[in-house]
């Protein structure tokens, strides 16, 4: 049975439910369309997709679901350009379908770096607490790199626990689970391919993004088969943003004046009278919020879905869970994260001091995925697989 086939099955029969929710959507995997008469809440960060009565994470799964694409020129001619990055959340490549949600607002209320770390971490082990009470006998993939995931595995888990890192920081997440004496086995993480699963790719990613830096589907999805499906993945999307000065120069489109003017509030915050640094950062916040809907959701919240498709299995983000979620609400990141804080979030996490690595090298572009989000190469799949084009 090919992948479209597969999805043909999956939304045969949605779940209905009178009330949608995002946690319903988000705490378990096993239903990939939901029929309801409401959506409750805004989604900031993973996908929701709606077409008429019927949601769904996959944007895939509702063009199966009405057996038809209806082509949005404006994504097509977005999508088809050279220096294509990502398609905007209102610009999908089906017309018919919208996505739910909005921005993220953070707050003006915790400004205490010591109080919003200890919040921070208390919220942490919340979520995964109640992410493994959903799905009991799990046993938790970390996806692990820098210091965002690595903290992850202080948390006090009650299921399983395994760890996959890739190159270049597979040795140094395997060093940083011996210097701190944690009982967790680290695998290596491979970037395979093969055809028939790169068009799977190409069909679940519906011209959204360049995805040259989604890597390692076709192994996250045998590491799913390994398991019977029976695992959570776990990532710890945009902690740089949260718990790290990073925020101060997250904006996109990155154009110039504003990216200058925001590097250079960066280098000389530190050295600024704190009123002076928390009003211009407060400006910054509101592109800040602005960058984590038109990009951070995309390029990493709809990666969340990517892989939750093609592995059949949950997909999640530690660092936005509902209880994190609320944390991140009330936070002024220009008063409590002037400075890196993800070392002393780990501290509280783990009780002690930890160590980390030195170095956090970055992997580099998936030059087998290049073209992957070209419209025509969409287009024709669907074709071969008996979706009409309209």
């Amino acid at each position: 049975m090919n992948y479209i086939d597969q999805v043909r099955k999956q939304v045969e029969y949605p779940k209905i439910v009178p009330v949608l929710s995002l946690d319903m959507m988000w705490q378990e995997h096993g239903v990939i369309i939901w029929q309801a008469e409401k959506f409750e809440g805004k989604p900031v960060f993973y996908p929701a997709y709606n077409y008429k009565n019927y949601y769904s994470y996959s944007l895939l799964a509702l063009i199966v679901k009405k057996k038809s694409l209806v082509l949005s020129k404006q994504a097509y001619n977005a999508a088809s350009k050279s220096d294509f990055s990502i398609l905007p959340n209102e610009t999908l490549i089906d017309s018919d379908i919208v996505r739910i949600g909005g921005l993220r607002h953070f707050g003006d209320n915790l400004c205490d770096t010591d109080e919003y770390c200890m919040k921070f971490a208390d919220a942490l082990k919340k979520d995964i607490a109640l992410i493994e009470r959903s799905n009991p006998g799990f046993t938790n993939v970390i996806l692990c790199g820098g210091k965002d995931s690595l903290n992850l595995l202080l948390l006090p888990w009650q299921n399983p626990v395994v760890v996959y890192s890739a190159e270049p920081n597979f040795l140094l997440v395997q060093d940083f689970v011996k210097d701190n004496s944690l009982a967790i086995e680290v695998r290596k993480l491979e970037d395979t391919y093969s055809e028939e699963h790169l068009a799977d790719e190409i069909l679940e990613l519906c011209c959204r993004v360049d995805s040259r830096h989604w890597r390692w589907a076709k192994h996250i999805r045998d590491i799913s088969e390994d398991y019977s499906k029976k695992i959570v993945i776990w990532k710890g999307q945009m902690g740089d943003v949260f718990c790290a000065p990073n925020w101060k120069t997250y904006i996109y489109p990155e154009t110039q004046p504003k990216l200058f003017l925001c590097k250079f509030y960066k280098k000389l915050s530190p050295f600024m009278p704190q009123y002076l640094s928390k009003r211009i950062g407060n400006i910054i916040i509101r592109d800040v919020e602005l960058t984590h809907w038109n990009k951070g959701s995309i390029s990493q919240g709809v990666h969340m879905a990517f892989m939750r498709s093609l592995a059949d299995c949950l997909v999640v983000s530690a660092y936005h869970g509902k209880n994190v979620t609320e944390v991140l609400s009330k936070v002024n990141l220009p008063s409590a994260v002037q400075t890196d804080i993800r070392g002393k979030l780990g501290n509280i996490i783990h009780g002690r001091e930890v160590i980390y690595p030195l170095s956090n090298p970055s992997p580099g572009l998936s030059d087998m995925r290049k073209g992957a989000h070209e419209p025509d190469k969409f287009i024709k799949l669907l074709r071969k697989n008996d979706i009409e084009i309209k």
